[in-house]
């Protein structure tokens, strides 16, 4: 075993399980449909954990060449990939016993989900240098620097307001951002 595939089947497993955490929400949810509505904000939070959960994957991927066997890797690494598992425990209520609405469960977690996830995205693009050194900065083209401020701006507007129509705006940025990852790699690629 390679120190990534060591490295690997720990933070693949977290990343692994906070997908399985959003679906199953999700599956308990449809399943007591129509008697519970989604609504739109739960919907695109739950899009949005998806797709961050998705690219952590590939940037534990693409980081492979760089990843020791080392503690510290492995704690980073952790915390990170737990960021992610956390963020998505937190989109869909446990209990849906008496709900009709996901809307107040939304407004009460939304700071948490969309903060765990800021909240590893800071720290895998700060601890970037200490695994592939302070040349990987310049691997980030200069729409990857605006993409990235935006999302952190989108983020904290939809963390911080009480509107929710600017928080779904906030979320809708986020899930955006994210699907331009796929077309940007192919439009790149190609």
């Amino acid at each position: 075993m390679t120190p990534f595939e060591f490295v690997f089947s720990l933070l693949v497993i977290l990343l692994s399980l906070a997908l399985a955490e959003v679906l199953g929400g999700l599956a308990r949810v449809v399943k007591r449909r129509p008697k519970i509505r989604v609504g739109l904000a739960t919907w695109l939070l739950a899009t949005w954990v998806t797709t961050e959960t998705i690219l952590f994957w590939r940037v534990v991927w693409r980081a492979r060449d760089f990843l020791t066997d080392q503690s510290a890797v492995l704690f980073a690494g952790f915390i990170v990939t737990a960021a992610c598992y956390f963020a998505a425990a937190l989109v869909f209520p446990d209990d849906l016993e008496g709900r009709t609405s996901l809307d107040d469960y939304f407004a009460q977690e939304k700071a948490k989900v969309i903060g765990a996830l800021l909240a590893a995205n800071a720290l895998a693009f700060g601890l970037r240098p200490a695994a592939m050194g302070w040349a990987s900065w310049s691997y980030i083209e200069w729409w990857g620097w605006i993409l990235l401020c935006l999302l952190f701006a989108a983020g904290i507007v939809a963390i911080v307001t009480k509107r929710r129509t600017l928080a779904i705006a906030g979320l809708a940025v986020l899930v955006a951002i994210d699907l331009l990852d796929p077309i940007e790699s192919i439009i790149v690629r190609n």
